[in-house]
């Protein structure tokens, strides 16, 4: 059975480290760590730092590209608009259409201000 998609651990990207450090090919690491060999050489890629491979930076690079926090959270204008149009009355459903019909696109979904809006209670 396939391995589902998930990010290396950080024991992972240690021993990726060491068998990388041995001179390893990227397909014998990949099979010492049972992933695919495209996920090696796109990990050490991706964290090549100075010409070698620090797991402990590898680490807290991907920590740096994952969520961020809502839409909502990080967009001040945004949230602006949305908030007015909740005080107005409208309910999240209603506030993204009328943002959706303004922006002739989908701006942000109802899911998402609920969202929000239980975080902030």
């Amino acid at each position: 059975m396939p391995r589902p998609r998930t990010q290396l651990s950080r024991a992972e990207r240690r021993r990726l480290a060491r068998l990388h450090a041995q001179g390893r090919s990227a397909r014998q690491i990949a099979a010492a760590l049972a992933r695919a060999p495209s996920t090696i050489t796109r990990e050490l890629k991706r964290n090549a730092a100075g010409g070698g491979y620090d797991p402990d930076r590898a680490q807290q690079q991907t920590r740096a590209r994952r969520f961020r926090g809502s839409r909502l959270e990080r967009d001040a204008e945004l949230r602006e608009r949305v908030l007015a149009l909740l005080d107005s009355g409208l309910s999240p459903q209603r506030a993204a259409e009328r943002l959706a019909r303004d922006a002739g696109r989908p701006v942000i979904s109802p899911e998402s201000i609920y969202r929000f809006l239980r975080r902030r209670e």
